[in-house]
């Protein structure tokens, strides 16, 4: 399972996305963070910082977006820099793998060696849950326009109006469904999901189809303070 729906375009990108996967599972990440070591000083690609652990852990992320394989010596100097600095674990992100031998180099050791793919696979359902809980209160807002008899309208609604509801509680229902099922291990969502597209006016144009994750919770961001607005203005609670 893929957090992103793109690969990254260079190494710079890389070292981002990274950051970018650690923050949104609820770590603090920094990019080309300089630590001080037993020896010196060393500039780490993305130093990780993970609340979620007891104690807290700290990870140090190596990113190669290097065109061949990475050889046993980068993995020795690394593991080296993981026991000097006393990090929790490591990771050597590789764009093109590792050199044979390397994966066995590294083993019963807390040093990771992956692809970019397998970073994202190994997170994918801790980021999952993260994301859906950062979503859940604006799920949260929506609920009582889903849930009948939920909110109820402060005028008199007539056939279009209950059409209007329809509309919305399909075009939106991606944003109700973030809540408390998503935020368990095991729930996924039934890609791909094809929605009724409401434009800038309010009105149906077409449709929308959410094929990946990423796609799914960028709508979600997007839409979320959108689809409160459009139902507050079917129920009266607001004037356009």
């Amino acid at each position: 399972m893929q957090i992103f729906d793109t690969e990254p375009a260079d190494w710079r990108e890389l070292q981002e996305r990274v950051a970018q996967l650690f923050s949104e599972i609820g770590c603090d990440a920094k990019v080309g963070e300089t630590v001080t070591l037993v020896r010196g000083k060393k500039e780490i690609d993305v130093l990780v910082q993970d609340p979620e652990t007891t104690p807290a852990s700290v990870y140090l992320c190596e990113c190669k977006y290097w065109g061949k394989p990475i050889p046993q010596e980068v993995i020795h100097s690394f593991r080296t820099v993981l026991v000097d600095f006393g990090a929790h674990r490591g990771f050597i992100i590789s764009r093109a793998g590792f050199q044979a031998g390397a994966r066995e180099a590294v083993r019963n050791t807390n040093l990771n060696l992956l692809t970019f793919e397998e970073l994202q696979s190994l997170f994918f359902d801790r980021w999952r849950v993260s994301m859906g809980k950062k979503y859940r209160p604006y799920a949260d807002r929506l609920f009582p326009y889903f849930d009948y008899p939920g909110r109820m309208p402060k005028i008199k609604w007539e056939q279009q109006h209950r059409v209007r509801d329809e509309l919305l509680c399909k075009a939106y229902g991606p944003i109700e469904h973030i809540g408390p099922l998503f935020e368990m291990e095991g729930s996924f969502w039934k890609l791909p999901i094809t929605l009724p597209r409401i434009d800038e006016d309010g009105n149906e144009d077409g449709t929308i189809t959410l094929a990946t994750y990423r796609q799914v919770y960028d709508f979600i961001d997007r839409e979320k303070d959108v689809a409160l607005r459009n139902f507050q203005l079917l129920y009266g609670e607001i004037e356009a």
